[in-house]
């Protein structure tokens, strides 16, 4: 009994390995000349080795500026907070503005678990902004930590049938 079943184990063993080596993982040969290169493969003539892959016909560009600071009363019950714009800008490959389809920005800032937004969208359109304020927070006295403000805006724009993202971040520290 006990040399049957290792003839069986030995057999199944050795099946289970005959079908691991016919079947070759996917990722174990080299591609050679991929599809739409210079092999024949209808690519571009302008491409190949050496030659850089051409610019993205536009780009949405993300900013987010501080415009200063805002600050209300006296040691020991002194508050402030930050003036920010954020912008979405549509541009072609030459950095020139060109209008989108439509275009918008969604920014937030969060300082000490407060949160202020703002949004703005445009048809055909190539820049949007908005200038909004963080949450007043005290800042007598307050480590810088819980005088940071992170700011994050999310940018879209949609150009002949085509979505473009961005997002951006920043971070600002209000004085005492």
């Amino acid at each position: 009994m006990l040399r049957r079943t290792a003839i069986v184990g030995i057999a199944l063993l050795a099946t289970l390995a005959g079908t691991g080596a016919m079947a070759a993982p996917a990722h174990a040969w080299d591609v050679i000349c991929p599809i739409g290169d210079e092999c024949g493969g209808g690519g571009d003539p302008g491409t190949g080795p050496g030659v850089p892959p051409p610019a993205p016909a536009y780009t949405l560009q993300g900013v987010i500026q501080h415009e200063g600071e805002e600050h209300q009363g006296a040691w020991p019950l002194r508050q402030g907070r930050v003036k920010i714009r954020g912008y979405s800008r549509f541009a072609n490959s030459s950095n020139d503005r060109v209008d989108a389809n439509y275009i918008n920005v969604r920014c937030s800032a969060t300082v000490l678990g407060y949160t202020n937004n703002d949004y703005d969208a445009e048809n055909n359109g190539a820049l949007v902004d908005v200038h909004f304020k963080s949450p007043m927070v005290p800042v007598s006295g307050v480590p810088v930590q819980s005088r940071t403000v992170t700011v994050t805006c999310i940018h879209y724009a949609e150009k002949n049938g085509v979505s473009y993202d961005a997002t951006s971040t920043a971070q600002f520290v209000i004085s005492e």
